[in-house]
């Protein structure tokens, strides 16, 4: 077995399904809960239009070096829940994501992909400004190399949307875009402010899906894309009925 996939696998006490037979869906749902470093018991989620992308590991790119923190608390799920690995990619400045370093980085998002159940892999990756071709060209090796029975997603700062749009032609091969309308910094309220006046995002590559907080306001957009959303605690049952009430229909 290979060693990524098998620390993954023997460190994380991932995925614990319930029993019965395997059901999953091949397209992702509607709503979609980010489970994130926490334990994690959804094995009573029943709707199948509600998914789990899961932290899978945490990537930190430290000069030339790709330093690996798999996740280590375990995620409870049930036999037909549609699930999405994610793998967090955090860079410092000297990170050049040259071959090297996106040889290393495919080779663990790989093994998240083959985690039983996981019918999507995200990344999750804040990329500067210079990093941002190096990121283009590993998007192209991911999507190369996943099978193509697994979609692929990324991600996006909800300025890189609105303001300098620097994914606009650049024909990236994902699934989706996930702009994240939440914890924006200083500029989020500039930026919430153009998202109600102009009811959209000005990228059509952020037109897919978008990812809210539990505890912010949302910005009223169009419902016709997939919602993520981010919870600062244990999901539960209440949790994700609130969710999904205030998730545009």
């Amino acid at each position: 077995m290979h060693a990524t996939l098998r620390s993954l696998l023997a460190a994380l006490v991932l995925l614990i399904p319930g029993n019965g037979e395997s059901r999953l869906q091949d397209s992702p749902p509607h709503i979609v809960l980010w489970a994130w470093e926490r334990p994690e018991d959804l094995r009573f989620l029943k709707d199948q239009q509600v998914g789990v992308a899961f932290l899978a590991t945490t990537l930190r790119l430290q000069g030339r070096k790709v330093v690996e923190s798999p996740r280590r608390q375990p995620l409870r799920v049930g036999d037909t829940t549609h699930l999405s690995a994610v793998v967090r990619i955090e860079a410092d400045d000297r990170a050049p994501l040259d071959a090297e370093q996106q040889r290393a980085v495919l080779e663990r998002v790989l093994a998240a992909a083959k985690l039983p159940g996981v019918r999507m892999v995200q990344v999750d990756f804040d990329a500067r400004q210079s990093q941002r071709p190096q990121y283009a060209s590993l998007l192209r090796l991911l999507r190369a190399a996943l099978p193509v029975d697994i979609k692929l997603s990324m991600t996006a700062l909800a300025s890189w949307c609105v303001f300098d749009r620097w994914i606009d032609g650049k024909d990236l091969p994902v699934d989706e875009v996930v702009p994240m309308v939440f914890a924006m910094g200083p500029g989020g309220t500039s930026l919430r402010a153009r998202l109600d006046s102009e009811g959209d995002f000005r990228s059509s590559a952020c037109r897919d899906a978008v990812g809210f907080a539990t505890w912010e306001p949302a910005p009223s957009l169009p419902s016709n894309r997939r919602v993520y959303w981010f919870h600062d605690a244990p999901w539960t049952a209440v949790a994700v009925r609130k969710a999904i009430a205030r998730t545009p229909r």
